[in-house]
């Protein structure tokens, strides 16, 4: 066997197992900053970093310092300052919060948060410790500009029960759209307006429109559902609904959905309310029962008084 030929390939075959034992071995982040340069007073901020880790065999303690001169107290991590990486997970989120003082000053704000690691496990006498780390750059500008803006992620439309009958009297189905929200802006913000176009199942003939204007809204940076809520006289059926989102008066997002109008108490969840009755529906069937009691007491004690007064003749 040639020495020679053979020492080479040793070497490089033991740069290749050293360099994956150090990977294993490593820690970083992802990504290693929390950035923007659209925030204004008053504004939230939210930025998720993963730490990963190579070769979770233990459970490591994880310590946070942050240093960003004159907006150190703005952020917070929603795992605390010291928390633990569990052992067997390679990847472990955690969210950076941004809360921007309404006093601040406009300006550009720079720092680190700084990310160490270290064992549990007591230290053998004579042994060094060895602590792994990583460093998040932080880049806020605060400006005095607001911008309105936001991106519709997901539009649906669940299926509804049928409106509420009782004797004569016939009470509206409730449908509920589901909007899913990016806010891309430093200010709340929901749509302006909700339309619904409600066509027949061959999305041909129209049957119903209307608009929810009334919303919750996000907060700046944030993606959340919201709902726009539309009444319905229609009767029990599949129907096609055509949904336009606002923002001002420009049509930022337009689609198609199709749900069905089902019988009460065809929904798998458990009706609400009492005897599988809203509490509101309740609520209206009380008023009228009290208004008619008041006006037929009222009526009695008219005809009690004429009759007193026929005596008194």
């Amino acid at each position: 066997m040639n020495i020679r030929r053979i020492f080479p390939v040793l070497i490089i075959a033991l740069m290749v197992l050293a360099w994956a034992n150090t990977t294993r071995a490593g820690f970083g982040i992802s990504p290693p900053y929390v950035r923007n340069d659209s925030l204004t007073t008053g504004s939230h901020y939210e930025q998720k970093i993963v730490l990963v880790r190579g070769d979770p065999i233990e459970d490591l303690k994880a310590e946070i310092s942050i240093d960003v001169p004159k907006a150190g107290d703005w952020i917070s991590i929603d795992k605390g300052e010291e928390f633990i990486l569990p052992k067997g997970e390679t990847q472990v989120p955690m969210v950076v919060s941004v809360d921007v003082p309404k006093n601040a000053k406009y300006e550009n704000y720079k720092g680190f948060i700084r990310i160490v690691t270290s064992s549990l496990k007591p230290l053998e006498k004579g042994s060094v410790t060895i602590a792994l780390g990583a460093r998040i750059d932080v880049d806020l500008t605060v400006a005095e500009i607001i911008i309105f803006n936001f991106d519709v992620l997901a539009v649906g439309l669940p299926d509804l029960e049928e409106g509420w009958k009782f004797w004569k009297i016939k009470l509206p189905g409730r449908i509920k759209a589901k909007i899913k929200i990016a806010n891309t802006g430093n200010v709340e913000a929901a749509p302006t307006r909700v339309h619904l176009d409600i066509y027949d199942i061959n999305c041909k003939d129209l049957l119903e429109s209307s608009d929810d204007t009334r919303f919750k809204k996000v907060k700046s940076f944030e993606t959340k559902e919201i709902f726009a809520g539309f009444k319905t006289k229609l009767e029990i059926g599949a129907y096609c609904g055509e949904i336009k989102i606002f923002k001002h008066d420009e049509i930022i997002k337009e689609q198609k959905v199709f749900f069905n109008i089902l019988e009460r108490g065809g929904l798998s969840e458990a009706p609400g309310g009492f005897l599988g009755l809203n509490f509101w529906i309740w609520g209206g069937i009380g008023i009228i029962a009290l208004a008619g009691m008041g006006y037929g007491g009222y009526r009695g004690y008219r005809v009690w008084k004429k009759r007193e007064g026929e005596k008194a003749k």
